[in-house]
């Protein structure tokens, strides 16, 4: 076998000139189309036996380059021939090359490393103004502005974010969402438990003057993605808040919606097989779990640093804060969309209409639209999973609960309590009662299961250890009113602020009842100042009248012309009336 010789070129195809040592100009489809078109216009002066000047800067008009460009190429294209040698020849870049100094290079290098991208997250003008200060420092050519921003520029975002926020957060923001939830194929098998604050301000019932954000519980059945329950509150979330969503998704909601004033049907309830939560310690409080276990139902914690496996309760709860932006108070998802907007300012809805409103909103709207995940409205989907459809049986209707009053007490909070001959005290105050009587030899040595509503705390519920049942413990006084934990522990702050350490029982509750007063004296000067607004201008009014009335005896101007203003309801007090001409 006879080896070709080194200088032997590659064989050619004449039938098809773009491919002979074209390659390096395949990559560039506009190097090709110009070479394409130079190409007939080249061969043909090469053909000539003699160019004149003329013929040449004739084919310049033609191919729209100068003469001089038009002589280069007969040269370059008439010695090799090549289609490449009439593409436009690459201009050199210097871009990739540096042009500041080794030693600002550095500084800048070193300043971006442990100071922009650091946990005090300095902004990219203050980076910039620290890299010339330092190479100033060191009397150094200072950089310019716009280096160091390309420099930053050219730093990967998820490098930027793992340095300045964290590997958690790099991975929530720019990791692979790996693994899901499993499907559900009925419903109540399995729902999402989660809290957020609420984009809106709400205002107290009595004197209408702004609060705070409250923060809303919210339970959704990951089959037909309807709303089980929630709950509002204006304490921060807690096993209370995730107990009585509990309590609300697993009850119908007939007498609640009765109470509130709802006036959609709402369907789903039920107790669910399965919760499945994030791993914050609410729903770890032992209050939830024995509730849980009690009642039949398991709870499941979704992987750490993975929130995608709660996202359906998040979105749920998305698409009811969006529902609520234009409302009076609403804060918006961000102080960008919130603008000069005052919230607090605008507000006017109380709890109770916040409560209602989102009622409506889920029973009406979103129980009632087409979802996206399953093409069918939650109702109806809730509906053919409950009775079933041509494709599969239905689960059936829920077993309802025979003791909803044992089935709230099971998730209340629960602490454990001595008894002594004065009773259980909790939160500072005692109660009794003869059922604890027969405790009383343990002289404190046993402990006994208490638990407390904290919208009244007039009384407690205490687990009898004979019978496994609970019962009502009352406040020693019966005479105490009905008043919250918040109520109740700002009226131990109040104590404690003016320096009453040893208090009692009767300072605490006359406490919370100074405050009572406090609020309605506030709302009787508030209607008293505006009855006596009401009666100066009305004296003024009538005052005004009877100066122009003698200034101008000829006019005698109907009644129904006068001038008028907007009556308000609350402006008007019981036992005033106002004549109306018709």
């Amino acid at each position: 076998m006879t080896e070709s010789p080194k200088h032997e070129k590659p064989l050619e195809t004449a039938a098809n000139p773009e491919t002979v040592d074209g390659d390096d100009i395949m990559a560039s489809p506009t190097r090709l189309r110009i070479a394409t078109q130079r190409k007939p216009v080249l061969d043909r002066l090469l053909a000539l036996p003699k160019r004149t000047n003329r013929e040449v800067s004739l084919a310049a008009e033609e191919l729209s380059c100068s003469v001089r460009t038009v002589y280069t190429l007969l040269k370059r294209y008439g010695a090799t021939r090549r289609l490449a040698d009439l593409a436009p020849r690459r201009r050199s870049s210097l871009s990739g090359r540096s042009m500041v100094a080794p030693r600002v290079e550095a500084v800048m290098a070193e300043v971006i490393a442990s100071y922009h991208l650091s946990r005090m997250r300095p902004t990219v003008t203050q980076t910039v103004l620290e890299i010339r200060r330092r190479t100033q420092q060191l009397g150094l050519a200072l950089p310019d502005p716009k280096t160091i921003r390309r420099r930053i520029a050219a730093i990967p975002a998820v490098q930027i974010v793992r340095s300045r926020e964290g590997a958690k957060r790099a991975r929530e923001q720019f990791g692979l969402l790996s693994g899901s939830t499993p499907e559900t194929t009925f419903p109540l098998q399995r729902i999402q438990v989660d809290h957020t604050r609420v984009d809106l301000i709400v205002v107290d019932a009595a004197l209408r003057q702004p609060l705070e954000r409250p923060w809303i519980t919210v339970a959704i059945d990951e089959y037909s993605r309807a709303v089980l329950g929630f709950y509002l509150s204006l304490e921060a979330p807690s096993s209370t808040s995730v107990g009585l969503c509990l309590v609300h998704s697993i009850l119908p909601k007939d007498g609640w919606a009765a109470r509130i004033g709802l006036v959609p049907k709402w369907l789903p309830y039920g107790r669910p097989d399965q919760i499945y939560t994030d791993n914050g310690s609410d729903f770890r409080s032992e209050a939830v779990d024995l509730g849980c276990r009690s009642w039949g139902m398991e709870i499941d914690f979704r992987p750490g640093g993975m929130p995608h496996f709660g996202g359906i309760v998040e979105r749920v709860i998305g698409t009811a804060m969006r529902s609520l932006r234009t409302l009076p108070g609403a804060t918006g998802g961000s102080v960008a969309e919130r603008g000069d907007a005052n919230p607090a300012k605008d507000a006017s809805l109380t709890m109770q209409e916040l409560e209602l409103l989102i009622a409506t909103f889920i029973a009406s709207h979103y129980h009632c639209s087409v979802h996206s995940h399953h093409g069918m409205t939650p109702n109806a989907r809730w509906q053919a999973g409950i009775f079933g459809n041509q494709q599969q049986a239905g689960r059936g209707i829920p077993t309802p609960i025979s003791d909803p009053a044992r089935l709230l007490i099971d998730f209340l909070p629960i602490e454990r309590r001595s008894v002594n001959r004065r009773g259980i005290k909790w939160g500072g105050v005692l109660y009794m009662d003869d059922i604890l009587i027969p405790y009383l030899d343990d002289r404190g040595r046993r402990k006994f299961v208490v638990r407390r509503d904290p919208r009244d705390v007039s009384r407690i519920w205490f687990l009898c250890p004979d019978d496994n049942v609970y019962y009502p413990v009352r406040s020693r006084d019966i005479s105490r009113p009905s008043i919250t934990a918040w109520e109740l522990e700002n009226a131990r702050k109040h104590l404690r602020a003016n320096g009453q350490r040893g208090y009692d029982e009767t300072a605490l509750f006359r406490a919370a009842e100074l405050q009572r007063e406090i609020v309605a004296k506030s709302l009787e000067a508030r209607k008293a100042s505006r009855k006596s607004r009401l009666a100066r201008e009305r004296q003024t009014g009538a005052k005004t009248n009877r100066l122009y009335s003698a200034s101008h005896p000829e006019a005698h101007e109907p009644a129904s012309a006068s001038p008028w203003r907007r009556i308000i309801d609350d402006d008007l007090e019981a036992g005033e009336f106002y004549e109306v001409d018709e």
